[in-house]
C-alpha cells in the first residue's frame, strides 16, 4: 500500500494496536505527522481506553518511588520522576507549618489534605480538613471548597480511634461528571460517626459538594445479622464501581456502591487474613481478592486468588481460582492495590515483620517492593527501600508525552 493511502484513520487503527505506551512514544518520534496524530486528544483518549496506564511507582510518607530497571515501566517512570513535582511545592504553604498529607492517588491525580487554619472549636465544621487535588506531572492543583455548614452539621460526634480516622477523603473514579472532559474529577468525603456513616460527594464539573449517603450503624449491621456495635474500618480499596473497607473483628467488608451511593456489607472469603488482601477487577464484571496465605507447616508461602461468583437471585460465593507460590525465605506484605496491580513488600525471614525494629541500615536495604499485574500474574521488582512503609499508593500514568493535564 502506498504511503499516501495511509490516512489518519488507518494510522490511528494501527497505532491503537501497539501493545505498550513506550512503543507509542517511539512511534511518535519517527516523524512530525505521526507525532501530531499520536499526541492529539482524540487519539490519546481512545488509546487510554484500550490500554490501562502502567504502574510507574508509588507514593508513601517519604515521597515518590519510581520503578527501577529491570521493571518494564522503568523508562517511563524515570521520565515522570524527572518531569513531575512529587514534593508538591506548587501547593499553598502555611505560615503555621501545617503540612499536606497524601490521602489517595488515582489516574495520575493525587489527593492531599491538611488540618484547617483554625481549629479547636466544638462545631463539626472545624474538623473538616482542607483538600487539594493535584496533577504532579503538570504541577497543577485545585483547592476544593469547604463542605457547606448545612452538610457538615450531619457529622455528629466524630470519633478518633487508633488506626481508624473518623473521616476519609478519597478520589471517586465514577464522579467526574463529564466523561468526555479528561480534566474533570470527583471526590468523596466519608465520616465514621458514633451513630451512622455519612458521605458527601464533590464534582469538579459543578464545583459543589452534595450529600450522597447516610445510614445508621444499627440499620446497616442488623441487615447483615451483625451486632450493632460500630466497627473500625481499614484498607480502603476500589473495584468495579465500589469502594471496600475491611471491618475489624468480622469476616466482612463494608461496601459503598458509587453508582447507587448506597452502603452495604459483604462477606470476605473464608480464612482470609483481613489485613493482607487486595481487591481487584477479575473480568466479566466480577470482583476478585488476592490474599496472603499464612506460612503453614510445610513452609509454603503463597498468594491465593478468589473470585466472587454472583447468582441470579443476588446471592453469591467466593470461588478459589489460583494459588501463586512465593519465596518462603521472605516475609511478604500487601502494601497497596489498584484494580490492575498489587504492590508487595518483602523482607528476609529473620526480619520477622517490616513493621518491627530493624537494627541496621544494611538490613533496611533488604526491603524490596514488587508489583504484580493481576491479569498476567507477573511479579516485577519495583525498587529497594531503606525505610519501612505502612501504606503505599500506587501511581499509574502514561509517559509525559502521552499525558495531558488531568485537572
Amino acid at each position: 500500500m502506498a504511503l499516501a493511502a495511509l490516512t489518519d484513520d488507518i494510522l490511528s487503527d494501527i497505532f491503537l494496536r501497539l501493545p505498550e505506551p513506550a512503543d507509542l512514544v517511539r512511534t511518535s518520534a519517527a516523524c512530525v505527522p505521526f507525532r501530531r496524530l499520536i499526541t492529539g486528544r482524540a487519539f490519546l483518549r481512545r488509546f487510554r481506553a484500550l490500554h490501562p496506564a502502567p504502574l510507574l511507582g508509588f507514593l508513601d510518607h517519604n515521597g515518590f518511588h519510581p520503578a527501577l530497571p529491570p521493571h518494564a515501566s522503568a523508562p517511563a517512570a524515570r521520565a515522570v520522576s524527572l518531569a513531575a513535582d512529587f514534593s508538591f511545592s506548587f501547593l499553598p504553604s502555611s505560615s503555621t507549618g501545617r503540612g499536606w498529607v497524601v490521602r489517595d492517588v488515582r489516574d495520575g491525580r493525587v489527593l492531599l489534605d491538611r488540618a484547617p487554619e483554625d481549629g479547636g472549636g466544638e462545631e463539626p465544621s472545624v474538623f473538616f480538613t482542607e483538600i487539594a487535588v493535584c496533577d504532579p506531572l503538570h504541577r497543577r492543583c485545585v483547592l476544593l471548597p469547604p463542605i457547606p455548614d448545612d452538610l457538615a452539621a450531619a457529622v455528629d460526634q466524630p470519633l478518633r480511634v487508633e488506626f481508624d480516622s473518623w473521616y476519609e477523603p478519597f478520589l471517586n473514579p465514577g464522579g467526574c461528571g463529564d466523561p468526555e472532559d479528561e480534566a474533570s474529577f470527583g471526590v468523596i468525603w466519608m465520616a465514621r460517626c458514633k451513630a451512622k456513616l455519612v458521605a458527601f460527594a464533590f464534582s469538579s464539573s459543578t464545583g459543589e459538594w452534595r450529600a450522597v449517603a447516610s445510614l445508621a450503624w444499627r440499620d446497616l449491621m442488623s441487615a447483615a445479622g451483625l451486632p450493632s456495635r460500630r466497627p473500625a474500618l481499614y484498607l480502603r480499596q476500589y473495584a468495579r464501581g465500589c469502594f471496600y473497607w475491611v471491618m475489624d473483628l468480622q469476616q466482612k467488608l463494608l461496601v459503598l456502591d458509587t453508582g447507587r451511593m448506597e452502603f452495604s456489607i459483604a462477606d470476605l472469603p473464608p480464612a482470609c487474613h483481613r489485613r493482607q488482601i487486595a481487591i481487584v477487577e477479575a473480568g466479566e464484571g466480577r470482583v476478585g481478592i488476592f490474599a496472603l496465605r499464612d506460612q503453614v507447616a510445610d513452609g509454603e508461602v503463597s498468594l491465593y486468588y478468589t473470585v466472587r461468583q454472583d447468582n441470579a437471585n443476588g446471592s453469591g460465593h467466593w470461588q478459589m481460582e489460583k494459588t501463586i507460590p512465593l519465596d518462603p525465605a521472605f516475609q511478604h506484605y500487601i502494601k497497596g492495590a489498584t484494580e490492575r496491580y498489587i504492590l508487595l513488600l518483602r523482607c528476609p525471614e529473620h526480619l520477622s515483620s517490616a513493621g518491627m525494629h530493624v537494627s541496621s541500615s544494611a538490613e533496611m536495604e533488604d526491603l524490596e517492593c514488587f508489583s504484580m499485574d493481576v491479569r498476567t500474574l507477573q511479579l516485577e521488582r519495583v525498587c529497594q527501600l531503606k525505610h519501612r512503609i505502612l501504606r503505599a499508593y500506587i501511581y499509574n500514568n502514561f509517559p509525559p508525552s502521552l499525558s495531558p493535564q488531568s485537572i
